[in-house]
């Protein structure tokens, strides 16, 4: 068996046909089979059920199938650990940022981090919470960037900075004009509020059910500057972090009591697995940066 069977048939799997398989891993189709023919002979067994133009795995298929996905992982990083160990400094980083990436110091960071290292290049995606965290865990990503989690033991924290949420509203809502709100009279409000792949929303719900007092939420957005553009006029009301909300907008922050709602943003890593030379240089420029100020900051986490 050699690594080019276990990436055509991890090709496959993904593609779910020869075809299209063929043409991702760049070889003819009848090239592609007799490759998984020859994988099958040396297995013993069928991995796939040819079924028309698609394909399934059998249930031995199913079973290799989360080798191979490991067996990949681990080459990719013995080849990145082996280039860290010669000093080279190149190849490719993939990170996870929470939603409000444009208006935190991620930015100038990542800008900073191109200058000095230009032969590495960054892909940074805006995850939602659940996928964020199932791509880390899958060691598709070298780190993320957003809020933790105390209770999940499958990855190590940075904390970077503590964060509260505010009540945010526009000049027509009647509270506009109090100096702060218990969380309690929250319920009293109808609200305006992030959907639920938002880690925020995660907090509110969690919190007032526990409670026993359920949020009136009437409307519900997937961005913030949409909620924004709805509270300025209207007498609607939502809950988003301090840092989300640059001042400039046409809203006013409202802190919140009784407790303070705070959270933790944090650099998160895979418990288990490699770190590049590259992923940790980034991190410790991400740290820096909150640093300056103490860990005040703009961020919210999807």
């Amino acid at each position: 068996m050699e690594l080019r069977h276990i990436r055509y048939f991890q090709a496959i799997c993904k593609a779910g046909s020869f075809s299209r398989a063929a043409e991702a891993v760049h070889v003819t189709q009848p090239t592609l089979s007799h490759q998984i023919k020859q994988l099958e002979d040396e297995l013993g067994t069928h991995l796939l059920h040819r079924l028309g133009h698609r394909v399934e795995l059998t249930e031995a298929g199913k079973v290799f199938a989360l080798y191979c996905a490991e067996i990949l992982r681990n080459v990719n990083q013995g080849v990145t650990a082996v280039k860290d160990l010669e000093g080279l400094l190149y190849g490719n980083l993939r990170v996870a940022v929470f939603h409000s990436f444009s208006a935190s110091k991620l930015p100038a960071v990542f800008a900073d981090f191109a200058s000095r290292f230009p032969g590495v290049h960054i892909v940074a995606l805006q995850l939602p919470r659940t996928e964020m965290q199932e791509s880390l865990q899958k060691g598709e990503l070298d780190f993320a960037v957003g809020y933790s989690n105390p209770d999940d033991r499958n990855f190590v924290t940075e904390l970077l900075f503590e964060e509260s949420l505010m009540l945010i509203v526009g000049s027509r809502h009647p509270w506009v004009n109090v100096d702060a709100v218990p969380m309690q009279r929250l319920a009293e409000l109808p609200l305006v509020l992030l959907t639920h792949e938002f880690g925020v929303r995660h907090y509110l719900d969690d919190y007032f059910s526990r409670a026993g007092t359920p949020l009136r939420v009437v409307l519900e957005m997937n961005a913030i500057d949409p909620i924004i553009a709805v509270l300025h006029n209207t007498a609607l009301a939502s809950i988003l972090p301090q840092g989300a909300v640059q001042d400039s907008k046409p809203v006013r922050k409202i802190p919140l009591l009784h407790p303070v709602p705070k959270r933790q943003a944090a650099i998160l890593w895979r418990r288990s697995g490699h770190r590049s030379a590259a992923a940790l240089r980034l991190a410790q420029m991400i740290s820096a940066a909150y640093a300056e100020d103490g860990g005040v900051a703009a961020g919210i986490e999807r």
